[in-house]
């Protein structure tokens, strides 16, 4: 071998030294795959004698994909499976669905970043690993994301949604908002939990850096608020000074800060609010040029707390009665009016903005299940979202593999 390759080199080519490299690489992971099947052969000692009622089938013949290729087991069946059945020696072992720790560990992770195929293609070009996309996705299936973290004392919970593209059947019943009145997504709601403790030198607030965890799901609003709320506690809820829960406008938004976070100081994001000031600028205002003026003004006003002058200049513009949009913008600036006292959050050195939650939004959801020509199901979707949840939030991934996959599932 060795002179063959010594010929190849001589050639003078890089195609001849692409030829050694992967020559060599297979040969180096052939001899892993057989010394790890050998040792995995051995298993370790002893597996559990079988429950009462339960049948033994010996030396059933399966295969294992570990970092080093398929590997051949035999190991004992026990039927039916139960909470003590299945293969008693995959569970010592520590297997996941077929797979090593190892393999599973490094298939998730890119199923987490990239679409299945993809996937396949990556690790097959990187490792040198044969795996088929829909041995990936059953994986993917198998795991979920585990996030506890300490406690810190000023403790921030954003809240956001935005939609995914669905399978026809998803959409069933389903009303949308285009022209035909059919659904064309389903709406993933996402939190962003993170942490602040030192503001910059001009006051800004200053994220704590590695402190973001995120919780995405389909679920109902009532659900997802407490699932938001159980990650919250494992995070250092109820040891913080200070809980800070950061939405725009939608109803459930603050539903969920109701009912889960009633000690939370709720804040509307500024933006949002602002750009509803910029709309009743326009709704009082014909002209287009005095309704941006009034609209710098009426911001300048919301940012400083000043809302009930704002509100008294907008309705004290003409004698005619208000446009049904002017109204509906003055009664949503009055029914947020606790959540929009800007000074004091900035006073107290405080974020007045969801643009964590909004990045997270197209980071976590949009780079991966918004891509073109992409439909999912809600339980691929659920998957691949619980995935990069735990890859993309602070130490998620870690903490993920840092426990046995049964309680990760």
């Amino acid at each position: 071998m060795l002179k063959l390759f010594q010929q190849r080199l001589a050639q003078g080519t890089s195609g001849s030294t692409e030829w050694i490299e992967q020559t060599l690489r297979a040969a180096l992971l052939e001899d892993g795959r057989r010394l790890l099947e050998g040792l995995l052969a051995q298993g370790p000692a002893p597996v559990p004698s079988p429950q009462p009622g339960q049948r033994v089938y010996p030396g059933r013949r399966g295969e294992v994909v570990s970092l080093f290729g398929p590997l051949t087991l035999r190991r004992d069946y026990y039927h039916p499976p139960g909470p003590a059945g299945g293969f008693p020696l995959d569970q010592a072992l520590g297997l996941i669905g077929g797979f090593t720790p190892g393999a599973a560990r490094l298939l998730t992770r890119t199923a987490a970043q990239l679409p299945y195929l993809e996937s396949s293609a990556q690790v097959r070009e990187l490792a040198g690993l044969t795996v088929d996309p829909s041995q990936i996705q059953r994986l993917v299936q198998l795991l979920g994301p585990g996030a506890p973290a300490a406690a810190v004392p000023q403790f921030y919970v954003s809240v956001d949604g935005t939609g995914v593209p669905m399978v026809r059947p998803e959409l069933t019943g389903r009303k949308g908002r285009g022209p035909d009145g059919q659904a064309k997504t389903r709406e993933v709601k996402l939190a962003a939990l993170f942490t602040q403790r030192t503001t910059d030198a001009e006051g800004h607030p200053v994220r704590d850096p590695d402190s973001t965890t995120y919780l995405g799901s389909f679920a109902a609003s009532d659900d997802f608020g407490l699932a938001v709320r159980a990650a919250a506690v494992r995070r250092g809820l109820a040891q913080a000074d200070t809980v800070i829960y950061l939405g725009d406008g939608a109803a459930w938004v603050w539903e969920v800060a109701r009912t889960c976070f009633p000690q939370a100081v709720q804040i509307l994001d500024y933006y949002h609010a602002s750009e509803h000031v910029g709309a009743l600028a326009k709704a009082v205002y014909a002209d287009a040029g005095c309704a941006q003026n009034w609209a710098v003004r009426w911001r300048a006003l919301l940012y400083d707390s000043e809302l009930e002058v704002l509100l008294a200049e907008a309705r004290a513009t003409t004698d005619a009665p208000l446009s049904e949009a002017a109204q509906g913008e003055l009664a949503y600036l009055e029914r947020n009016r606790e959540r929009m006292d800007y000074r004091r959050y900035r006073q107290a050195g405080w974020f007045i903005g969801s643009g964590v939650v909004e990045a997270g939004c197209k980071r976590v959801i949009g780079q991966r299940l918004k891509e073109s020509g992409r439909f999912w199901t809600e339980a691929g979707a659920t998957a691949v979202l619980s995935l990069r949840c735990a890859l993309l939030s602070a130490h998620g991934w870690d903490q993920l593999w840092s426990q046995p996959w049964q309680q990760a599932a």
